[in-house]
């Protein structure tokens, strides 16, 4: 009975740090989630896009941090622009403090020659968080032996808010770089009488792709993935809390492997909080229209003590065009990662 209550408080107590810290929700696969990490990705790949994905944060730990999203976007030629919706939701903790949000999305495509190209894209959209005071567990109903609660007229409080995020991206056919700014409107989202702004976050992310044998085009005949090595960054900033992921990926014909780190080991921004969290291994499959990826993130933090069982993750993602035929096209397509 105490080590069950004991693990209830450290997810209760670990929420509100999530909340009142600013620590934002994520995905391993970021490049999965290619509009989440950046608006600027939306109709990047000049087809129709049905992107979903699933993580399961800590799934050993009672409670569960469960997210999913699932996104659709498209590319309009004639404007030279993609558009796109995004739905997400987030559930933390026992309380089940939840996070649902619709968006809209769009992004400007610009060539600026052969070589260079550049796209700017934003969000924006409703939020609902909500949370159920009545699966939370009190400090006086420990004394009392879990008798019911002292708090009157128990229930599910929301708030909603407006947010917004824009983004910038650079790429050439085998480099990018990008950065974002999420929460520009700095809402209000506190579930309480007080406020609680939401503070803004900054990403920085980019990579490059080697190539190791023969043509590219060569590669997009077969409908395959080229034989290369992705070297990738993403580092996210938001008020005290920083995070880099750095790896790679390797993809040979249909397949891919990937490997990254999740952290800044020096860096301590809190006396409770050293920046050490996770190493990420990827495996997946990515045909000419269809990507499915699975990702475990192996918890090197201290919280291995309170066997967490890691993090589990899964991307689907769908195209609705022929790739053969929008390939042909002169303009430069995006070469990163689909995981």
């Amino acid at each position: 009975m105490k080590s069950l209550i004991k693990i209830y408080l450290f997810i209760f107590f670990f929420t509100l740090c999530i909340s009142g810290k600013a620590q934002h929700y994520q995905f391993s696969q970021f490049y999965a989630a290619q509009t989440y990490l950046n608006p600027a990705f939306t109709g990047a790949n000049a087809c129709s896009r049905l992107t979903m994905n699933y993580r399961n944060q800590w799934s050993a730990i009672p409670g569960g941090f469960t997210t999913y999203q699932v996104t659709y976007d498209h590319f309009v030629k004639s404007i030279n622009s993609g558009i796109g919706l995004q739905f997400f939701n987030d559930k933390a903790g026992p309380g089940n403090l939840k996070t649902t949000q619709f968006s809209a999305l769009y992004a400007y495509q610009l060539q600026f020659n052969k070589k260079l190209a550049a796209r700017a894209g934003f969000s924006a959209g409703g939020v609902q968080r909500s949370i159920d005071y009545s699966a939370l567990v009190f400090g006086d109903q420990i004394a009392r032996g879990g008798a019911a609660n002292s708090v009157e007229d128990v229930s599910v409080i929301r708030t909603t808010y407006f947010d917004a995020s824009i983004g910038m991206l650079f790429y050439t056919s085998q480099s990018w770089g990008g950065f974002a700014i999420n929460h520009i409107t700095k809402p209000d989202q506190s579930l309480l009488t007080e406020s609680s702004k939401l503070p803004g976050e900054f990403k920085l992310h980019g990579g490059h792709k080697f190539l190791l044998e023969g043509d590219d085009s060569q590669s997009n005949k077969k409908g395959a993935e080229k034989n290369s090595i992705s070297v990738v960054g993403n580092f996210k900033i938001q008020k005290k809390f920083t995070q880099m992921d750095i790896g790679f990926y390797y993809s040979k014909n249909y397949f891919v492997i990937g490997a990254w780190y999740r952290g800044i080991p020096l860096q301590k921004p809190y006396p409770w909080y050293r920046n050490n969290d996770a190493i990420v291994i990827l495996v997946g499959v990515s045909a000419d229209k269809i990507n499915i990826g699975y990702s475990y993130d192996y918890t090197v933090s201290k919280l291995t003590n309170i066997s967490s069982n890691g993090t589990h993750e899964v991307s689907l993602s769908y195209q609705f065009c022929n790739n053969k035929k929008k390939k042909k096209k002169k303009s430069i397509l995006i070469s990163c990662p689909k995981f």
